[in-house]
């Protein structure tokens, strides 16, 4: 039990505000001391290690200066003294140095051996290329051992340096410095938990036992912290003006209550006027007065009630009035609608006829209109195969002047035969007088002769052939032109077909016209007929459904009770009490 006690003390504790500002307080500024340390630590490595860094680049370059003559006339005591000495005075952040001859031999070595391997490779590299060369962070350095910047190289010493020494240092004087720091933030914490404790617990505290007290109803306390000048003091004078309200508050309350049990009194008399209202007893007046707040509800209920009663009497009346009517114009309404019905029915027997006639006169017209269009077809092959008949006279004429002119070339052959059949007896004479020698010749002259004579009777051939063909092609010519004359006949017949053809489909689509204005008047009236039916069974079944209300809206009033009973006034009276 004491353990929960405790943790209870504590978790109270850890719950205060001022505590929590205190840790607040402590977290920000271990963040920024962190950061600046940390800022502060990087800048001093870097600022040491940069003295280092320009205290082995002096060194080395002096000593190399140092060790021109000794490494000129070869003195290895003396190189080897100056190598230990730059060591030396290097300090602990002088690792290791050698120094190499021009041919790259070891003249003077001290040191870590690691690290001389490293700057061996080093200086012979820069050997070879005849400069300083130095490490990227600069603690491997080699320099030429010359005299002058332009002189012969003579060697190269190289050394090793080290900022671990020079690191530990700072580090050391780091952790003294954050010693003192720790022990002046611990003791600035304590003076800061006071004042916070000091000027912020304790006045809310104090706030706090305000409020409880508030809460328990006590209005009558001072608010000890409202006099304060700050946010404190602000939220005491804020807690002062909200008991003053709740005091006005608890007042209004008492008021109300007041007010409730009168209004409870009203409810209750009015709900038991109300209870023989609802049982349909319109008689019912409330007598007993009310509170004086409450006396006009009283007297309007009173007001409405009568007005309930007058007005429930004359609706009896009118629902007797109304009642009778509705029958009388039920069966005028039954009447009304078997004649529409009767005269639905006819125009839907004529519309239907007027549309079988319809069909018949449409299809009529339709047929009309293929058999013009069929005619005009017909005329337009005739005029076509017209056109090809005077063309295929045409082609007659040209073909018998073609004829004409293939006579006139055969008869050019038949010259050129007789001219070749003289020249070829000719060559045969000189052929005979030649003797011996015009033999070969004779032979061709004597073939030559021959081919004449057969191009002579293959011309006369083609010609009686074209003599034969031009007589049948004037025979031909002669039949086209009476065809043609007969098709010209035929078309001005057709013609005029086409145009009687035309009249008789003109009138039938002018029938089929007229018929539908018809049938679209004969349809707009069956129409009309039958919304008149449903408006006439509309009217019927609004008339039955008038009657029935009626009887029911009777039978409703006549469950309303507007007169007096002789024990009415006393059975009131003793529910009102």
């Amino acid at each position: 039990m004491s353990d929960m006690i405790e943790m209870a003390r504590w978790r109270k504790v850890l719950d205060s505000v001022f505590l929590r500002c205190a840790a607040v307080m402590a977290v920000t500024t271990i963040v920024v001391a962190a950061v600046m340390s940390l800022q502060s630590s990087r800048l001093v490595n870097r600022v040491v290690m940069d003295n280092v860094v320009q205290q082995a680049a002096a060194a080395t370059r002096a000593e190399a200066q140092a060790l021109f003559n000794p490494v000129r006339f070869n003195v290895a005591d003396k190189i080897e003294e100056t190598l230990a000495n730059a060591l030396e005075d290097a300090g602990a952040a002088g690792r290791a140095g050698l120094v190499v001859g021009a041919d790259g031999a070891i003249l003077a070595a001290t040191g870590d051996d690691v690290l001389r391997s490293v700057l061996l490779d080093l200086a012979r590299d820069a050997l070879a290329e005849g400069t300083a060369q130095a490490t990227p962070d600069g603690m491997l350095r080699v320099e030429p051992v010359r005299q002058g910047a332009d002189g012969p190289v003579l060697g190269m010493l190289a050394l090793g340096w080290s900022a671990d020494a020079a690191l530990a240092e700072v580090a050391a004087a780091k952790l003294s410095i954050l010693a003192w720091a720790f022990g002046i933030f611990a003791l600035m914490m304590g003076l800061t938990i006071w004042a916070l404790r000091r000027f912020l617990g304790t006045p809310l505290q104090r706030l706090g036992s305000a409020v409880r007290r508030v809460s328990e109803g006590d209005y009558d306390s001072e608010i000890c912290v409202s006099r304060r000048a700050d946010e404190i003091g602000a939220i005491g004078s804020d807690l002062e003006r909200l008991v003053a309200t709740l005091q006005t508050a608890r007042a209004a309350e008492t008021a109300r209550a007041q007010e409730m049990e009168a209004q409870v009194t009203v409810v209750d008399l009015l709900g038991k006027a109300l209870d023989v209202l609802a049982e349909g007893v319109l008689t019912g007046d409330i007598d007993q007065p009310f509170p004086a707040e409450y006396e006009t509800l009283r007297s309007n209920y009173n007001r409405a009630v009568t007005a309930l009663r007058q007005a429930i009497g004359e609706v009896r009346g009118n629902a007797d009035n109304i009642r009778n009517s509705a029958e009388e114009i039920a069966r005028a309404s039954d009447d009304l609608s078997r004649r529409t019905e009767t005269q639905a029915a006819t125009l839907e027997q004529s519309a239907a006829a007027l549309e079988e006639l319809l069909n018949s006169v449409n299809a009529s017209a339709t047929n009309a209109d293929s058999a013009d269009q069929a005619v005009r077809n017909a005329r337009e092959i005739a005029a076509r195969n017209g056109e090809i008949m005077k063309s295929a006279i045409n082609a007659m004429g040209e073909i018998e002047k073609s004829s004409d002119q293939i006579g006139e070339i055969i008869t050019v052959i038949d010259d050129i035969a007789f001219q070749t059949n003289l020249l070829a007896l000719n060559a045969g004479v000189e052929a005979a007088r030649a003797g011996e020698s015009g033999k070969g010749f004779a032979v061709v002259a004597s073939e030559v002769r021959g081919l004449a004579q057969r191009s002579a009777e293959a011309a006369q051939q083609i010609k009686d052939l074209i003599t034969g063909s031009a007589d049948q092609i004037q025979k031909g010519v002669r039949l086209v032109e009476r065809a043609g004359v007969a098709l010209d006949e035929v078309v001005d017949q057709v013609a005029d077909i086409s145009g009687m053809v035309t009249d008789i489909a003109k009138g039938a689509g002018e029938q089929a016209q007229g018929l539908n204005e018809i049938n679209v008047g004969i349809a707009n009236l069956d129409r009309v007929t039958q919304q008149n039916a449903a408006m006439v069974e509309q009217s019927t079944a609004s008339a039955h459904m008038l009657r029935t209300d009626a009887t029911h809206l009777g039978d409703l009033v006549n469950g309303f009770r507007t007169e007096r009973a002789p024990e009415a006034g006393s059975r009131h009276a003793g529910r009102a009490a």
